[in-house]
């Protein structure tokens, strides 16, 4: 599975700087003030997509079964820190161990809020099941209907 990620993350994804990125999103989120919410149900959207888009090269059911593997690989390896997931039937917990984007905001519920809108996504698409996301400090809930 992790050469199917590195296959995914080569073709499909964007290298830029930690700093560039730290900054346009602080801006956005400066921007977006309460409507931060709107970035999460954005990103939800987007994650959704990434889980499309990586289908020719993982399984649905493969990616399902190695869900807690395929998350925590592939956050660390498109260079947004370190999580660790647990996965358990009603849900997936994220804790956000470091990330710079963490950086961006200093109340970690917003800055982790697109974060968790992308996993959302995504994990509900993989997994075929509705969601709902709750982020307390660094751990993001997403419980799974």
């Amino acid at each position: 599975m992790t050469e199917k990620l590195n296959e995914f993350i080569k073709n499909e994804g964007v290298i830029l700087p930690r700093d560039f990125v730290v900054e346009i999103y602080a801006q956005v989120l400066k921007f977006a003030g309460g409507l931060s919410g709107l970035l999460q149900a954005g990103s939800k959207r987007a994650g959704v997509s990434a889980a499309k888009a990586l289908a020719p090269y993982i399984s649905g059911s493969e990616a399902a079964s190695n869900l807690k593997d395929l998350v925590e690989e592939f956050f660390r390896k498109a260079g947004f820190g370190d999580i660790e997931v647990k996965v358990g039937n009603s849900e997936v917990v994220m804790d956000v161990k470091d990330s710079f984007l963490l950086k961006a905001h200093r109340k970690p519920e917003v800055a982790l809020k697109p974060l968790a809108g992308a996993a959302e996504g995504f994990i509900g698409e993989i997994m075929g099941r509705k969601t709902k996301t709750k982020i307390d400090g660094t751990r993001i809930v997403i419980e799974l209907g």
